[in-house]
């Protein structure tokens, strides 16, 4: 069924970004119970299928799960930008609350800090895209099953009903959700008390079970030199300047130098997140990447 969410005034002021960690766990216990559906995610399916028996309790959570329509509340909208774990899951019953810790803790803690990478990535991408063209291109760029049409946000136009289900967000305001574990499909809240949600896969996923390194392409080693090209080979996530030179095996003046050099360029962005200065590669560096 297509879904038709109206945004207009005060709710489209509203739209933001945010993503849920109870959200990315639940999902990737899905993962588990359907890996075939979630085929970019098979080198982590090996990996958790070896840990996951140190979940107690775990059926309780995989019963909740096994229909189409996933239990609300363990899709929570976060209410800021990173929601604290133990804060979403407030309102969950506590048997189940238990599961989805113990889940987070044995299978996704590990990989936590990559994720948040890549999701942080996704979020400093589009809102460059907000900055420089607008709400719409955000929303036409999201992914293939949303398009932003008359004021509507609209999903799975393709699919055949009688009448779309329509949410009316005009006062509410949206989340935009980047996740991993809900590749490849977009998510949205279709009944939400409060701020909507629009979940998609965030840009990157791809590279996110890569084993990383400083590797430069030579033919674009010979453009822009191969320790900037190093730099933008390890710039798919998030990553600080001691981050950087620890990698390359090089001061942090010199990593300081060649990023503004490539800032200069448009092919990296820098931001402050609390006390660190992370950069990233702008969707301009990617298309030169590849």
């Amino acid at each position: 069924m297509a879904v038709r969410i109206r945004l207009a005034g005060v709710g489209l002021a509203k739209v933001r970004f945010a993503y849920s960690p109870v959200f990315e766990t639940v999902m990737a216990v899905d993962g588990l119970r359907v890996p075939g559906a979630h085929a970019v995610h098979l080198p982590w399916v090996a990996w958790a299928r070896e840990r996951v028996s140190a979940v107690h309790d775990l059926p309780v959570l995989l019963d909740l799960l096994a229909g189409p329509v996933k239990p609300a509340v363990l899709m929570p909208v976060p209410d800021v930008r990173m929601p604290d774990l133990e804060a979403e899951l407030a309102g969950v019953p506590e048997r189940v609350a238990a599961v989805v810790r113990a889940c987070h803790e044995v299978l996704i803690a590990p990989h936590w800090r990559r994720i948040v990478s890549v999701l942080e990535a996704d979020v400093a991408a589009r809102a460059a895209v907000l900055a420089d063209r607008g709400v719409e291109a955000v929303f036409d760029e999201l992914h293939p099953e949303v398009s932003w049409v008359g004021g509507e946000l609209v999903l799975y136009a393709d699919r055949r009903a009688d009448q779309p289900h329509r949410v009316d967000l005009a006062e509410d305001g949206l989340v935009l959700s980047p996740s991993v574990f809900c590749w490849p499909r977009a998510w949205a809240a279709v009944d939400p008390v409060g701020p909507g949600v629009v979940r998609y896969p965030a840009r990157g996923i791809g590279t996110l079970w890569e084993e990383r390194d400083a590797a430069a392409p030579d033919e674009l080693a010979a453009l822009i030199g191969r320790t900037r090209a190093a730099l933008l080979g390890l710039l798919v996530s998030p990553m600080s300047t001691t981050d950087l030179a620890s990698r390359l095996g090089v001061t942090a003046g010199a990593v300081s130098q060649h990023i503004g050099v490539l800032r200069a360029a448009r092919l990296v962005t820098t931001r402050r997140d609390g006390r660190a200065v992370l950069h990233m590669r702008t969707a301009r560096a990617d298309a030169l990447m590849s």
